[in-house]
């Protein structure tokens, strides 16, 4: 179901009774929880089809040792196994913060992208979704900037988060080595900064236009945790991220704490404090700098409730020792 829609649903569900509340709700929730698997799943499966060509480049090129097979066995078992955790939650997310804003009359900012028009149907279709392409990869990077940020800086946060710092051989597969809540709390950023912005009900290439800004940068969020030196790229830096810009924010060693937020456009780093230029040769070792090891998928699934048990027994929420940026 789109943004749109369910703004009147929130509107609607005011005036009827609760029963009929209810069964919208669930109708909603299902329809949005299936949405949620099917971008979950074309994600992954677009890591699958293109990890060959990681694969090739990490024997080819590596910035460290070979990743060993156990690796790369975790990191997939996590991948698949939240495909089948993550949507029900993402849903939930996604439902609640829609109903919060229609309930609450959040204002909404609708781009005029029908009015960009040559007079041809479909270079006006081609002009439209750019501009909301590009748009959307921008806002959906400066989002995940201060979500990423959060992670680091709030402990009941970084308890998710430490599962995909925890690797320690740094590969292509390791961007979807991450806790099943997660893409929970990406959905919350990016509906903020994407689903009061941009009116999904306006022309379908809106719609698609988003998914595209989406999915289509992931390849390169592929490649930046991928195990490979190409020194060529380093070039890049400042105006996009590489490999080894991504790498320093894996870092365990204690001079590159908090560095290299952004996935795309240090200039967020920039903007904000947080960017550190990479030496050419620059490639630390990652993981866990409290030696901290996550090396099963039990582990890697209960590991944040664990924490918060603890943090609640304890009456307090500690700070982590050390993060490893």
């Amino acid at each position: 179901m789109l943004p749109g829609s369910m703004s009147s649903c929130a509107n609607i569900r005011k005036r009827i009774p609760a029963s009929i509340a209810m069964q919208l709700f669930w109708a909603e929730y299902l329809e949005m929880t299936a949405g949620a698997f099917t971008l979950l799943f074309f994600a992954y499966v677009s890591l699958l089809i293109t990890w060959p060509i990681f694969l090739w480049l990490e024997k080819a090129t590596p910035a460290h040792t070979n990743t060993p097979h156990s690796n790369y066995s975790l990191n997939w078992k996590i991948t698949w196994s939240n495909l089948l955790l993550a949507p029900c939650f993402v849903a939930l997310m996604v439902w609640a913060t829609v109903y919060v804003a229609g309930m609450t009359g959040l204002p909404r900012l609708s781009l005029p992208t029908s009015e960009l028009s040559v007079g041809i149907p479909v270079l006006d279709i081609i002009l439209q979704g750019s501009v909301i392409f590009f748009t959307a990869c921008f806002l959906l990077e400066f989002s995940y900037y201060w979500w990423h940020r959060a992670q680091h800086q709030i402990p009941v946060l970084w308890e998710l988060h430490k599962l995909h710092h925890s690797d320690e051989n740094l590969n292509a597969t390791t961007i979807y080595r991450s806790h099943f809540l997660e893409p929970t709390g990406q959905a919350l950023f990016r509906g903020l900064t994407i689903g009061l912005i941009f009116d999904t009900t306006e022309s379908p290439q809106t719609i698609l236009a988003i998914v595209a800004a989406g999915l289509l940068p992931a390849i390169w969020d592929y490649f930046i945790h991928a195990n490979v030196r190409i020194d060529a790229l380093h070039r890049l830096l400042p105006f996009f991220s590489i490999p080894q810009y991504h790498w320093i924010h894996h870092s365990k060693l204690p001079q590159h704490r908090d560095k290299n937020f952004a996935i795309f456009l240090p200039m967020f780093d920039i903007a904000f404090g947080t960017y550190y230029r990479s030496k050419m040769d620059e490639y630390p070792p990652t993981g866990l700098s409290s030696g901290e090891k996550i090396e099963s998928l039990w582990k890697a699934h209960t590991g944040p409730f664990t924490a918060w048990a603890q943090m609640l027994k304890n009456r307090k929420i500690p700070i982590p020792d050390k993060h490893p940026n």
